[in-house]
């Protein structure tokens, strides 16, 4: 995997190209991986929420934690922004599915999707051996999806229905949750995660997220701690911590420059405040992930 840096797409190299709200593609993973032997170089795509099923063949997963390596049947969830990489062995076979981050997060289907948010921010890797019927469920969903989006030129409710039912049964074999009762406070999360994850970079009071969402902050603040167990200002350093860690593993980027893109007007204050909620220094960070290869 290279090392130098990350790139940003909107699906596989579209740089620069906008994304329609509907937007849902459906591909083979042989139709991609066998164009660059096999491997995907570290990558992102700001705006989509990516779901793999491998049915046969080993793959590797290049997390922005760690190196996954998993043998078929497994499901991979890679949640917007998230930085990425993968390794198939020659042959692998499954499905690829990209869909725009605005539609999952839609609220026709925030009822389905709550618990999205319970995954995190890296890519998951989940084992499907002890899940056979989630398996077969998938594999015939995402079939009949993509003879379905061969014949239709746009996603119309049945198609929207049908990618809710594919996320949902995904999330709910990642987070384990097959069962749980739906919490009302989830929408809400729901859109105080979207709304950060547009203005993180701005540092604005809990006070202005709660207003442009029609609430009080003490409401915002309990339906936070109930379903994420930390309050809204917390969530909004993890994910400033979350893009830094980002920055410093997979790009070149100076500490200083990277603290200016995230909005800090003082890179040592930047410094501080990374340290604080990591426990280590942005070069101790940086050394760390070089020596282990990631």
């Amino acid at each position: 995997m290279r090392k130098e840096g990350f790139s940003r797409y909107t699906l596989y190299g579209e740089e620069g190209i906008s994304l329609p709200p509907e937007f849902v593609h459906l591909e083979r993973i042989r139709d991609r991986a066998t164009l660059h032997d096999w491997t995907i170089d570290p990558h992102a795509h700001p705006h989509m929420l990516q779901l793999l099923v491998v049915e046969n063949g080993g793959s590797e997963l290049h997390g922005e934690r760690s190196v996954q390596s998993f043998a078929a049947p497994v499901l991979v969830i890679v949640p917007p922004a998230c930085v990425h990489a993968f390794r198939f062995d020659a042959g692998a076979e499954g499905w690829v599915l990209s869909v725009a981050a605005d539609l999952a997060n839609d609220p026709r289907l925030r009822g389905l999707l709550g618990s999205m948010e319970a995954l995190g921010g890296s890519a998951l890797a989940i084992s499907l051996a002890a899940h056979p019927l989630i398996l077969q469920r998938l594999a015939w969903l995402l079939g009949d999806l993509g003879q379905r989006l061969g014949q239709e030129d746009q996603v119309g409710p049945t198609l929207l229905a049908q990618v809710a039912l594919i996320l949902a049964t995904a999330i709910e074999a990642g987070t384990g949750n097959l069962d749980a009762p739906a919490d009302g406070r989830e929408p809400l999360v729901a859109r105080f995660r979207a709304l950060v994850e547009r203005h993180y970079r701005e540092h604005l009071p809990v006070a202005d997220y709660a207003a442009r969402l029609g609430t009080a902050t003490s409401t915002l603040t309990r339906a936070t701690r109930a379903l994420i167990g930390k309050p809204p200002a917390e969530i909004v350093h993890d994910r400033l911590v979350l893009e830094a860690r980002r920055n410093l593993a997979f790009s070149g980027a100076s500490a200083a420059q990277i603290a200016y893109a995230l909005g800090f007007a003082d890179p040592a204050y930047f410094a501080r405040f990374f340290k604080a909620r990591t426990g280590q220094t942005t070069t101790a960070f940086r050394r760390a992930r070089s020596s282990k290869g990631a």
